[in-house]
């Protein structure tokens, strides 16, 4: 079996870390190698003794982060910690798992509003526009196991970038779930019966029993909160555009716009 490498993030301002105990059962299914990445950072008196105050904060956020892994070290599972200084902690995350090359990255999520998040820059919609890894967002406490999975392709058109993106997706959940008592359905949502997409054709490619491949008319993200609901899912799996600048702040991506209206964790493919 393959090893996975996540970047899983420890949020300094919290005692709670769902990230991390949502690893505990992603173990039990992965071989996984973790990268534990901290930024914490505080407006410090400029001086002599700054830098040697930086790094004695550095190693005090060290050995928080060490007592919070432990128990999953406890259970055999390879742990690194790392500690960054940067007031930019967003774009630090996304700079960690490039470093590290990981597979993918970890993070718990809090509910925002809708204003909240057009208006003020969050770390879940930066991880999800510029991470080039996929990303999973952890609702909760972190103890869903997610035995029953939605994930959502994209079958509006021909373009090359959403049949990659969907093979992307059907591999995925081949590769982590088929070997587990999982189970996972699927949904296309389309816009009017003109675009409905061939439900033979999907199910064939999607390898799974009819009654688990879903196809909704309607918008992608009404279609994946509704779906999700009915079926009582732990996680949805989705992909994602990258955007920035005005276009981010003029329109949310699907991914963006269930976040926050979601129960369960919402893994992202770019």
């Amino acid at each position: 079996m393959s090893t996975t490498k996540y970047l899983v993030v420890y949020d300094p301002t919290q005692e709670a870390q769902p990230a991390l105990a949502r690893m505990v059962d992603i173990a039990e299914n992965t071989a996984v190698d973790l990268q534990v990445f901290c930024c914490i950072y505080d407006d410090l008196p400029r001086g002599d003794d700054q830098a040697a105050e930086i790094q004695k904060r550095i190693s005090a956020q060290e050995q928080v982060v060490k007592g919070a892994v432990a128990f999953l070290q406890e259970k055999g599972i390879p742990v690194a910690v790392e500690v960054e200084w940067g007031s930019d902690w967003y774009k630090a995350v996304v700079n960690a798992s490039e470093r590290h090359s990981v597979d993918g990255v970890v993070k718990s999520s809090r509910k925002h509003s809708s204003a909240q998040r057009r208006l003020k820059r969050t770390s879940d919609w930066t991880l999800i526009r510029e991470c080039s890894c996929p990303v999973l967002l952890v609702k909760g406490d972190g103890s869903n196991t997610a035995k029953t999975i939605l994930a959502a392709l994209d079958t509006r058109g021909d373009q090359e970038a959403y049949r990659t993106l969907n093979q992307k997706i059907l591999d995925m959940c081949r590769e982590f779930f088929d070997q587990t008592d999982t189970q996972v359905h699927y949904l296309s949502a389309y816009k009017d019966l003109a675009s409905r997409p061939d439900r033979g054709s999907l199910i064939r490619a999607c390898g799974v029993p009819g009654e688990r491949v879903h196809l909704v008319m309607g918008e992608v993200d009404d279609a994946i909160i509704t779906t999700a609901g009915e079926i009582e899912a732990g996680m949805v799996v989705m992909g994602t555009s990258a955007r920035s600048g005005l276009s981010a702040m003029v329109k949310s991506n699907a991914a963006e716009k269930v976040l926050d209206q979601l129960e369960c964790d919402l893994l992202v493919m770019p």
